[in-house]
């Protein structure tokens, strides 16, 4: 799952969360209100203030707050990052109005806490530092309407202390799991990229970097699984000439630098939707998926004559190849298309070697001129 997916899971989670604080809140006040008129401390009616003020009023804005809320994270043209804040300041926005509206009970200002601690999940140090800046307006409001009625003291103000001093722990300790996170993603992307690139590796031949064999087979099978009727592609087969020979004559070592070389010449020549592989020896496969077959002729005689042209350091002699060409059609089995560009290379063998020559079928159907 993405980051992005991620979000949106947890935002909708987090609505449903201040749903159900929205509920709770309500229902405390509604059982705390029956208490009051049940003990005699209160008289209903419509003009009891803590009826108002208590009851109907905080819970008239917290379901407005959240109707507001999921209407914006429900819009098409509402940023992620938006939506994001929407939930927060959601969150927030009740625990003010929790904290205002009870604010003889100063516990109640303690609400601030969580949506602090929940903005450090989305991963943002800048919606964290708003909600701490924000703790610290509904501290201050509190404290203001504190003031006017007349409950400024020691305690009072020893109260709003340790409430600050709450702010700023909860606020410390998003930083620190931000930070953790983001550290934490950081080991674990470099940690897939070096798995991503422990597979790539075991897809590729160690000498020359070219995908091997397995790989060949792997993406042929996936081009001919992918490949439709009105779309065609082509395979090349080359094979070293007298390679056994520059082996026993000259060394390994020497065998490895045409090697090397060859491999630098198919890929100076190909295009990014061309792939060259080492099937395997000195025998080399290149799928071209966005040429015609007279394409890819020219471009492999282009690849022999920039190849054979070559100077090595142990030899004078030019080093040639030969290949078969091949074109897929519809219908065909990958083993009968390599079989086919495979045949092809060896019919340029018996020709003499140092030539490209075009699958015989490929001819016939096509039209195409020797």
């Amino acid at each position: 799952m993405d980051n992005n997916k991620l979000h949106d899971k947890f935002r909708k989670q987090l609505t449903i969360v201040h749903a159900l604080t929205v509920l709770t809140v309500l229902l405390f006040e509604i059982i705390g209100y029956t208490i009051l008129i049940f003990t005699g401390h209160e008289q209903l009616g419509w003009n009891s203030q803590l009826l108002w003020f208590r009851l109907l009023i905080p819970s008239g804005i917290n379901t407005l707050t959240h109707a507001a809320t999921r209407l914006f994270i429900n819009a098409s043209i509402t940023s992620a990052k938006a939506k994001n804040a929407a939930v927060i300041a959601a969150l927030l926005f009740t625990a003010f109005v929790v904290a205002v509206f009870h604010r003889k009970y100063l516990v109640t200002s303690c609400t601030f806490v969580f949506p602090i601690i929940l903005s450090a999940l989305f991963n943002n140090k800048k919606l964290l530092t708003g909600c701490f800046v924000s703790s610290l307006i509904i501290l201050a409001s509190v404290a203001a309407f504190l003031r006017l009625d007349g409950m400024s003291n020691a305690t009072f103000m020893l109260n709003l202390l340790v409430l600050f001093g709450f702010s700023l722990i909860s606020f410390l300790c998003g930083i620190t799991t931000i930070n953790f996170s983001r550290l934490n993603a950081s080991i674990i992307k470099s940690q897939e990229q070096k798995n991503n690139q422990l597979r790539e590796d075991l897809l590729r031949d160690q000498m020359t970097g070219l995908y091997g064999h397995q790989t060949f087979l792997t993406h042929l099978d996936v081009l001919i699984q992918s490949t439709d009727s009105s779309t065609s592609f082509c395979l090349a087969m080359l094979d070293l000439d007298d390679f056994k020979k520059v082996n026993d004559t000259y060394g390994h070592d020497c065998g490895d630098e045409v090697l090397l070389f060859l491999a630098k010449a198919l890929q100076r020549h190909c295009e990014i939707t061309d792939i060259p592989y080492r099937y395997g020896g000195e025998e080399f496969a290149i799928i071209f998926r966005d040429k015609s077959i007279r394409e890819v002729q020219t471009v492999m005689e282009s690849m022999l004559i920039y190849f054979r042209a070559h100077c090595f350091s142990f030899t004078d002699k030019p080093v040639t190849f030969s290949a078969g060409i091949s074109q897929y059609v519809p219908g065909m089995m990958g083993k009968a298309l390599f079989e086919a560009a495979d045949h092809t290379l060896y019919a340029a063998k018996k020709a003499g070697k140092n030539c490209i020559l075009i699958d015989s079928a490929c001819i016939e159907k096509t039209g195409l001129v020797k």
